[in-house]
């Protein structure tokens, strides 16, 4: 992250929320932005990160703001006597706005977790010391050959052991672990947990001559998480109990994700699960594998798959077996 993207980012989320920089809406004069860009220098001094904060002319903001235009699709305007604000048809939060929202954050989380520790907690995870993501990052973008001395365990085609050339094709961090999803001639996209299974990583200098494209998006379209299947995706219609429907409605179970019904008993102060007034239905489309069912079985009560019958019936057959283990 550049020190000229983070002033871009700052510029955008003051203009855009102004509340959270105890101004008021919808206006912020130059002089308020302005006020706010060297409010937070202040608070980070000595740091280099922010240091293009404090370049803040009424030059620089407004190639800034051509700039948001281009790369973040927010119209910015200036209205004369009162100050920028954010076009209408821009108030909602874009998928990709949001993204860059929260992937900004968590950089800067992890750019203070020293400073901040006493502050924030965040989840351990399992990468190697074999793994340098950075270099690991570089080499997705220049197209460069990986190395790769792999060895899985069960979930890994029932303990498949790998050392061959890939190229590197996206990172993805799901449930505390990291995965690098990488192509090989041979083998074909594969999915690459960074964690004790690598015994060895090495980045070369060589630029893979027939690179493959990847979208991770349209990769993981059926997926619940990283796993992906033969299996044929479709439509699971999930009934959800009124304490948990609010989560899942505001940190959806997957992308396709369609709220069919809500609670007819929204906040209630006792859980009666047999009274059908407090269970909302909803639909996902994804693969039924057991990376779904693990999902599902983690929210334990709050929610029940009610069809396809066939999945019904094979999530029903892993319950049994749970059960019988406390039996």
């Amino acid at each position: 992250m550049t020190s000229e993207f983070l002033r871009r980012y700052y510029v955008l989320r003051i203009i855009k929320n102004p509340e959270l920089y105890d101004l008021s809406k919808p206006y912020v004069t130059y002089e308020e932005l302005r006020n706010a860009l060297e409010t937070i220098v202040e608070r980070n001094q000595d740091d280099s990160l922010y240091e293009k904060l404090e370049f803040n002319s009424r030059k620089t903001i407004t190639r800034d703001i051509k700039d948001i235009r281009a790369f973040n699709k927010v119209h910015i305007k200036h209205k004369r006597f009162h100050g920028y604000y954010v076009e209408e048809k821009d108030f909602e939060v874009s998928e990709h706005l949001k993204e860059i929202f929260e992937k900004t954050e968590l950089y800067l989380l992890q750019h203070h977790a020293h400073a901040w520790k006493d502050y924030v907690t965040t989840s351990r995870t399992s990468l190697s010391p074999y793994v340098d993501m950075v270099a690991l990052i570089n080499a997705i973008e220049c197209k460069y050959l990986i190395e790769v001395d792999y060895k899985g365990w069960y979930d890994d085609n029932r303990f498949q052991k790998i050392k061959n050339i890939f190229q590197p094709l996206h990172i993805k961090e799901i449930n505390n672990a990291w995965y690098l999803i990488a192509h090989n001639s041979e083998i074909g996209i594969y999915a690459l947990c960074l964690d004790s299974r690598i015994n060895g990583l090495s980045i070369t200098t060589r630029v893979c001559k027939n690179p493959i494209s990847f979208n991770e998006a349209e990769y993981f379209k059926y997926s619940i998480g990283i796993l992906k299947t033969d299996l044929k995706p479709e439509w699971l219609h999930i009934k959800v109990a009124n304490h948990h429907f609010k989560y899942l409605e505001s940190n959806p179970l997957h992308h396709s994700q369609v709220i069919l019904s809500r609670p007819k008993d929204l906040d209630t102060q006792f859980l009666d699960y047999n009274n059908e007034r407090i269970w909302g239905e909803l639909k996902i489309y994804v693969e039924p594998n057991y990376e779904f069912y693990m999902q599902i079985l983690k929210y334990n009560l709050w929610v029940k798959l009610v069809s396809p019958k066939h999945v019904v019936a094979d999530l029903k057959a892993h319950i049994k077996c749970i059960s019988d283990y406390y039996n």
